[in-house]
């Protein structure tokens, strides 16, 4: 395909989208495509559908309504039909400087009517002008491309297609790629001017391959780093174990029995332990982050514990000290109001617990002797936190752990450098929280099931999306709610939480309810992590679909921690499949497994595990579609490793990785 003859604008569009260079702009991947080969029907298609359309400007007309609002209408003969179409754009009077009779233009939008006929609000446009390139814009699958104030569609297709197309392109294969691919060139090329729709997923799948070679060879990086990391393990100074299981009053389940197993055999190694325990809501994580520090104690090391709130982070020391008290260990609480006096130096080695915040990372803080990291609600954090916590000693031992179960796949993504460890099996006796879905209808039932339960001294969570009401979202709030609540059961009955309270505040409400000064506490999604309240046997969520399936199934588990019977109540009418779907298998099982694997079909693994796990731009890659990706560069990346262990014959493939790769101690690159 050549090159259009119209003079590249390169130079002036890449500095706007804010790259280094105009070659940059090939990795400015579009957003999605229109086929312009074939254009729709506006006035058959369904309403709410979205469509592009291509016509004439027949009239334009500017106005305003009363109140001071603009509107720019737009009357539109789209090529090969007699009807007339309506385009609106409210509060944007400078529309009009962009639309005049005559133009030509191709516009993509949802289809709605009213008296006037059919209607288009807001579309997305283009104007084509007479010496546009056909063969960029139209006639074609267009990309469409996302854009920054002051750059347009067509300034970026034209300089995009003019990079792609030149003859000084090159876009080397920096591996060899199975030769089921096309080439890294072609893929490039097609992902961005497709010949036609089927040309697009082979190009995509080739360029997601790419993107997991870059990823899954920094996790074999990472594994090959911490083995090279020699730990000398000398005998350990005292025998603590025993002493500690003696002190639980209860067995460890056959789960953690066997996690504690792989964790000796970490500790036993010549190289660091770096492991992810999953366990679902209630299956024991912190008995197993105190068996590391008991075993780390024995060596006669120091232990730290890294939780994302202070809520979180005095719950664990509270009860670290009711389990690690006994054997003569001081636990520290280390936050941003709690704070050890004079440093870390007058802890004694072998005999110190911290348990903290991020203040636990900051610079100057000084954890003595530090022999094991142990990060609660990993997917809170992100590995830079991880890594500035094994910077606080020399080769720490690591111990990550969350209650958000990760589907196979993300954990081979995300993860790829710990070994992973799952608790399984609850403790026995835990009965199943019973979860069911109610209209908003309902609630006066919900409110006096809640009255009888609070008689027999049992206490209630209702949970709001909002802390504050809002126009624009059609949601109950935790201050509405509050006073509403407060009128059914009592001025002195209900306490309210949220995250905008100061730790102190929190902590004393906190206290209180587990007191049972309250029956009910209102509250946003700040009770999601570090809260552990047994006598709690009800949870209300309102607006039930405004939270994702990983959420809601955290929030459940604040409840059924107890003997007594819990209850989970999804109030919420969903207005579309997906928000139905999540909480229908919300009812059906409480697996936070395999609610894990539903939330990554429903919503993809973005909302699952957040974007600052691993910082690696996965542009390309759909961890539904290609899991079978996944698991072969894995394999790949170590076979690359275990013949090339400082990638000096594959420098592409290091340039690439580079960037991903802190303090490594492996001379890469040759």
């Amino acid at each position: 395909m050549p090159a259009p003859s119209a003079k590249s604008p390169a130079n002036a569009v890449w500095t706007k989208l804010g790259y280094k260079s105009s070659r940059e702009l090939i990795a400015h991947f579009p957003r999605r495509y229109e086929d312009r080969s074939r254009w729709e029907d506006p006035f058959l298609c369904k309403l709410d559908q979205a469509v592009t359309v291509q016509g004439e400007v027949l009239a334009t007309k500017s106005s305003r309504w009363r109140g001071g609002r603009s509107v720019f209408e737009v009357t539109l003969q789209p090529e090969g039909f007699l009807q007339e179409l309506n385009l609106t754009w409210f509060n944007m009077p400078f529309m009009k400087n962009v639309f005049k009779d005559g133009d030509q233009v191709v516009l993509f939008g949802k289809i709605s009517e009213n008296k006037n006929g059919r209607r288009m609000i807001h579309p997305e446009y283009e104007v084509i002008k007479k010496d546009d390139e056909p063969r960029i814009h139209l006639n074609r699958v267009t990309p469409v491309y996302s854009l920054v104030s002051g750059v347009y569609q067509k300034t970026v297709r034209a300089a995009i297609y003019a990079e792609l197309f030149s003859d000084e392109l090159k876009v080397p294969e920096f591996y060899q790629a199975p030769e089921k691919f096309m080439s890294r060139l072609e893929a490039v090329r097609k992902i961005h001017f497709p010949e036609s729709m089927e040309e697009l997923e082979p190009a995509r799948r080739r360029l997601a391959h790419d993107e997991l070679m870059v990823m899954q060879t920094v996790m074999a990086v990472r594994r090959q780093r911490t083995v090279r990391q020699r730990k000398d393990r000398p005998a350990p100074v005292q025998d603590l174990v025993p002493e500690f299981l003696n002190h639980l009053g209860f067995e460890p389940t056959g789960a953690q029995d066997r996690v504690f197993g792989e964790i000796d055999e970490d500790l036993s190694e010549n190289y660091p332990m770096h492991r992810l325990i999953q366990g679902d809501v209630g299956s024991g994580k912190t008995i197993v982050a105190a068996y590391a520090l008991v075993r780390c104690l024995e060596s006669g090391k120091n232990g730290a514990m890294l939780a994302p709130t202070e809520t979180l982070a005095t719950q664990h020391a509270d009860n670290l000290r009711k389990i690690l008290s006994p054997l003569g260990v001081e636990v520290v609480l280390w936050t941003r109001t709690s704070k050890p006096a004079d440093g870390a130096s007058l802890f004694p080695t072998g005999k110190t617990v911290y348990v903290g915040t991020h203040a636990l990372i900051q610079e100057g803080a000084v954890l003595e002797n530090l022999g094991l990291g142990v990060i609660d609600e990993q997917h809170k954090f992100g590995v830079a936190q991880r890594h500035a916590l094994m910077q606080k000693g020399e080769h720490p031992d690591l111990l990550v752990m969350t209650a958000t179960p990760i589907p196979r796949t993300l954990c081979l993504t995300y993860y790829g450098d710990l070994d992973v460890s799952v608790l399984d099996e609850m403790p026995p006796g835990r009965k199943p929280v019973k979860t069911v879905l109610r209209a908003r209808k309902d609630l006066k039932k919900v409110w006096k099931f809640i009255q009888e339960e609070s008689q027999h001294g049992r206490q209630a969570y209702v949970v709001y999306p909002l802390l504050e009401e809002s126009e624009k979202l059609d949601a109950k709030s935790v201050q509405e709610a509050f006073t509403e609540l407060k009128g059914i059961f009592g001025e002195d009955q209900v306490v309210m939480l949220h995250g905008k309270l100061d730790s102190e505040e929190k902590q004393q409400r906190m206290q209180e309810f587990r007191q049972r000064k309250f029956s009910v506490m209102v509250a946003t999604s700040v009770i999601e992590v570090g809260v552990d309240n047994p006598n709690a046997s009800m949870m209300v969520i309102e607006n039930a679909e405004r939270f994702g399936l990983a959420q809601l199934h955290q929030l459940r588990g604040r409840v059924g921690r107890g003997q007594d019977q819990a209850y989970c109540v999804l109030v919420g009418e969903p207005k579309n499949e997906d928000g139905w779907k999540r909480l229908e298998v919300m009812e059906q099982t409480g697996d936070g497994f395999e609610i894990a694997e539903a939330d990554l079909q429903i919503r993809g693994p973005g909302d699952i595990l957040g974007t600052e796990q691993s910082g690696f731009p996965l542009k390309i890659v759909n961890l539904i579609k290609d899991m079978d990706m996944i698991e072969s560069c894995r394999r790949l990346a170590q076979n690359i490793l275990d013949e090339d262990p400082d990638l000096s014959h594959h420098k592409g493939l290091y340039k690439r990785i580079k960037p991903f790769i802190q303090d490594s101690e492996i001379k890469l690159g040759g």
